[in-house]
């Protein structure tokens, strides 16, 4: 069996570039963004958020982080409050197809070329990728572009690949290389 990445016996296992984890709530900015770049919310519309959200024509309920909910929010106090309910209706709205392909823009599921070997390219699910990878359950199932919404379900991102999200909206948009080592010096020589 070969051994995990939590294995005790692997402490110099470079997390940042090779551990791959469900993003969660730190992609909500991300997701509202995209939902602004394809104007599907209006982002000063309020919704009401009872605790958790349903699809319609279904009993099954994706739950909120708050179990009694956040009552109306707007996009603005939805990411300030993490508010699940409200980035699952989102990401319906948005779809699978805007999502993995606004998600790509920002260098999710793909390399940041950092210049160390080993890095992970992480994960951001599409239609097609699920076809490939479960062709016995091939459908995208509404469930699954929801749960995207909260950075759940089969998305997958480094934490370099997070930080590097931070950086590109922190810049408003500009993207920079991650690097670990821009120069080398002889220390002897000054």
């Amino acid at each position: 069996m070969a051994p995990s990445e939590t294995d005790i016996d692997r402490p110099l296992f470079n997390r940042v570039l090779r551990g791959a984890y469900p993003p969660g709530s730190t992609i909500k900015p991300v997701i509202a963004l995209a939902a602004l770049d394809y104007a599907a919310i209006d982002p000063s519309q309020v919704r009401y958020c009872r605790g958790f959200f349903t699809l319609p024509g279904s009993s099954h309920r994706y739950r909120d982080w708050k179990p009694s909910g956040h009552g109306w929010v707007n996009l603005q106090e939805a990411v300030a409050q993490s508010c699940d309910t409200y980035f699952y209706g989102v990401a319906q709205a948005l779809g699978i197809d805007r999502l993995s392909t606004f998600l790509g823009k920002f260098g999710l599921g793909q390399r940041t070329g950092i210049d160390i070997d080993g890095e992970k390219p992480g994960l951001v699910p599409s239609r097609e990728w699920k076809q490939r990878t479960y062709p016995r359950e091939s459908v995208w199932f509404p469930g699954d572009t929801v749960i995207l919404g909260i950075g759940q379900g089969y998305m997958l991102a480094t934490p370099l690949q997070l930080a590097h999200v931070a950086s590109v909206i922190a810049a408003h948009g500009t993207t920079f290389q991650p690097r670990l080592v821009t120069g080398v010096r002889n220390a002897h020589y000054g």
